[in-house]
């Protein structure tokens, strides 16, 4: 996956209310959630590939936080085709969220409990044991 578009990358900041999603800071980076891979590749990301991220948080993603990225859908696994099925948790709301392009929309844990296991199936709950 390339670089987002300029339009791209401001309409997540948009929708992700110019945050980063996982810890609440306001300098952000664009988090792609499918693995980009070395070189990256020629398809453009859409604002369904990407979620607003600071830069600690960001490679933490790539590091020491990538169970957590998972579970929390700021990472998707390579082989998910629809990334916008897979929910993601904003921590500083305590709410999870589907993401339908430019938008947002929040649902219950128990949505969000049922789109993760129609993409991970059993994984996404023992993602999500040590969390309920």
């Amino acid at each position: 996956m390339s670089a987002p578009t300029a339009a791209t990358r401001e309409s997540v900041y948009q929708r992700d209310d110019r945050r980063c999603a996982a810890c609440g800071v306001m300098v952000l980076t664009f988090q792609h959630r499918r693995a980009v891979g070395m070189g990256g590749s020629k398809t453009v990301p859409s604002p369904v590939d990407g979620l607003s991220l600071c830069a600690v948080c960001n490679a933490g993603c790539e590091g020491d936080m990538q169970a957590q990225a998972l579970r929390y859908g700021w990472k998707v696994r390579r082989w998910v085709t629809y990334p916008e099925r897979v929910p993601v948790f904003y921590p500083r709301e305590q709410s999870w969220y589907r993401l339908e392009g430019v938008r947002r929309v929040r649902i219950s844990r128990s949505v969000a409990m049922d789109m993760g296991c129609s993409v991970y199936g059993p994984d996404w709950l023992f993602w999500h044991e040590a969390i309920a």
